[in-house]
């Protein structure tokens, strides 16, 4: 790292207006809030407070892409660091001058990139793109052409250091002579959109070269197996790594399957080195890479318990209807922050909110408006009880919200839709074709961030510690707008839509079990996830709850297919076929029934009426092949 000579010099030079933005130090000199309301002229001596430089000159065009990388705490600071390597070698490939500085001694990363006065509309296609790839890029900055500002290199810092050059980046006079245009802008955007998350990752494919000889020692489906053999990770280690993991995950592996994976096999690079700032990769730490994994891992499994009841995505054909839902989407977010007394107020309304949030993303996923959402489906992937879910869509249907365009019919979940009460179109002036839509490139970095943003809040809050027995839905919520950066109490709030009394009890409560920490700067995710511990603690009544629960939906479920096998046979149609447990047959038996596979009788009373209990009792032992098999042979 180099520090620049004269920063207050290098800010008069590139400054793209005629003042700077600086802190102002309360009466006892100590600067406390993290804002620059004063505004001060260039043309004078230097400041005595750190300053910040705006992005844009008056006129709105932009003279400077800044990509802040937030990395305030380890954690943030290890993914800041991927994320600087990503970003870096997309600007080396196309070859676009920049400067990699260290924002402060505890901080994260600013990249500028000297731009030739570019639109907006430009940068907010950038912003988005490179949202959907770089999970600590404050995006905004890219294309805030009102307030946006950063440190320029050199720059003092509040809390002491100051905004240094990093080595193996361009001097920073390439700022002082911007060169990049608006098509060498587009050109990174396409880029990151070639790194953008897919919808479904079976439809991901590797970024970078595929080692044909390697070979998982499990299987895993194609997908998996391609990112597990990416040379080095590709252009994204981060990235690649966690496709594996979430591929293992949904094949069935353990943590000691990873674990060996993890030794060898090229695509998970990510969890053996790690990015250098300054550029190549490091080791790590046996402890480290050990952690890292494990953390990891945890989060695959739980990404893997959502896809498991997700349906396919379907082909987009119009996408006219995909940014109707996008709308209604980034609306439902807004809403549950600006009517917090509707979706907090009570318990019944935080569910509310988490059951709109998972047919949200359903609709979001799947690109179609209308969602099929099985109660007890809805409820393993949020975590809430099925009787809660189903009094959930009651009110949420009764009150507009949602509307639903089909009942359910048998085996035939019920088919929701989000009205559209969240998003009111603004008012428009004039003829219609003068409408300018937005790009399918820029919708499509819309949704994955979107998408990202609600699978985040679904899984944070899926676990047995926030059941009704363990902390509750309030501490849901609020755990669920925490991150692994500092905010304020009154941040959290906000995000979470809850009162500030009401936010701090949860934070306390959080704090009791271990799954929050607190300093000086605000409140955060523990860096490991202990909520599993925190369950233990609460006892056997919480810990493996959403687990006891998701068997017991398991076997309703088998007995429900086998009742509705029953009413269609004694309606005089051929039943449906079960799916039966993998076993060595050596002569296929059959009966006016059909085969092995085909369900046993339902168990009836000497009266005729069916004895579910009865039924219930055979399904929970396993015993439905023994059934079958008895009927066979006799």
């Amino acid at each position: 790292m180099s520090t620049v000579d004269n920063p207050w010099e290098l800010t008069r030079a590139i400054a793209p207006r005629r003042y700077v933005n600086r802190m102002i130090a309360e009466a006892d000199g100590v600067i406390r809030s993290n804002s620059y309301p004063s505004k001060y002229p260039v043309n004078g001596n230097p400041p005595t407070t750190p300053w910040a430089m705006d992005l844009t000159s008056l006129d709105g065009r932009f003279w400077f892409a800044a990509f802040d990388l937030d990395a305030k705490t380890p954690e943030a600071f290890e993914q800041a660091s991927e994320d600087l390597g990503v970003l870096v070698r997309i600007l080396r490939d196309t070859g676009l001058p920049h400067v990699v500085c260290r924002s402060s001694p505890t901080g994260g990363f600013h990249v500028w990139v000297p731009l030739a006065g570019i639109d907006k509309a430009v940068m907010v296609q950038l912003a988005d793109a490179a949202r959907a790839v770089l999970p600590t890029l404050d995006h905004g900055m890219l294309c805030n052409d009102r307030t946006g500002a950063v440190r320029p290199p050199g720059a003092p810092h509040a809390r002491g250091g100051a905004s240094t050059v990093m080595g193996g980046a361009d001097d920073v006079d390439v700022l002082r002579t911007p060169t990049v245009t608006a098509g060498d802008l587009l050109r990174v955007t396409a880029a990151f959109r070639e790194l953008r998350p897919t919808v479904d990752p079976a439809d991901s494919s590797p970024t970078g070269p595929v080692d044909a000889r390697h070979r998982a020692h499990r299987s895993l489906p194609a997908w998996g197996e391609a990112h597990m053999a990416t040379v080095a990770g590709g252009r994204d280690p981060s990235r690649t790594g966690y496709l594996c993991l979430l591929a293992a995950a949904v094949s069935g592996w353990t943590l000691a399957d990873v674990e060996h994976a993890a030794k060898t096999a090229p695509g998970m690079e990510h969890y053996r080195t790690r990015n250098r700032p300054t550029g190549g990769r490091e080791r790590r730490t046996a402890a480290e890479a050990a952690a890292r994994l494990e953390r990891q891992w945890a989060k695959a499994q739980e990404r893997a318990v959502l896809y498991r009841y997700a349906p396919e995505e379907r082909a987009q054909r119009d996408l006219t209807e995909l940014t109707g839902i996008v709308d209604v989407v980034d609306a439902m977010l807004l809403a549950f922050t600006a009517s917090p007394g509707r979706w907090t107020r009570t318990e019944a309304d935080l569910h509310d909110s988490t059951v709109l949030t998972y047919l949200a993303w359903l609709s979001l996923r799947t690109g179609s408006r209308d969602v099929a959402a099985a109660l007890r489906s809805v409820a393993i992937a949020t975590g809430i009880p099925s009787s809660t879910v189903d009094r959930s869509l009651r009110r949420l249907h009764e009150a507009g919200w949602i509307s639903r365009r089909r009942q359910a019919d048998g085996p035939n979940a019920a088919i929701w839709r989000l009205s559209g009460r969240f998003s009111t179109p603004g008012e428009h002036v004039g003829p219609l074709h003068d409408v300018t839509a937005r790009p399918p490139a820029e919708l499509f970095d819309v949704r994955a961030a979107l998408l990202e943003v609600l699978e985040d809040r679904i899984t944070a809050g899926r676990h047995d510690v926030f059941t009704r027995a363990g902390l509750g839905p309030t501490a849901r919520r609020t755990y669920e707008s925490l991150t692994t950066t500092e905010n304020a109490v009154h941040t959290v709030a906000e995000r979470a839509g809850l009162p500030r009394g009401r936010t701090r009890a949860a934070l306390a409560s959080l704090r009791r079990y271990a799954l929050v920490v607190v300093s000086a700067a605000g409140w955060r995710r523990r860096r490991l996830d202990y909520r599993t511990q925190a369950a233990k603690k609460l006892g056997g009544k919480v810990h493996g709850a959403l687990q006891r629960r998701e068997l017991q939906y398991r076997d309703e479920r088998d007995l429900w297919a086998w009742w509705q096998d029953h009413l269609i046979r004694k309606g005089g149609r051929r039943g449906r076929d079960r799916v039966p447990t993998t076993q060595a047959v050596l002569f296929r038996a059959e009966d006016e029934r059909g085969g092995p596979e085909a369900y046993p009788l339902y168990p009836c009373s000497s009266d005729g009426r069916a004895d579910h209990q009865a039924a219930m009792r055979f399904v929970r032992g396993g015993l439905l092949q023994d059934l079958r098999d008895l009927e066979l042979a006799a």
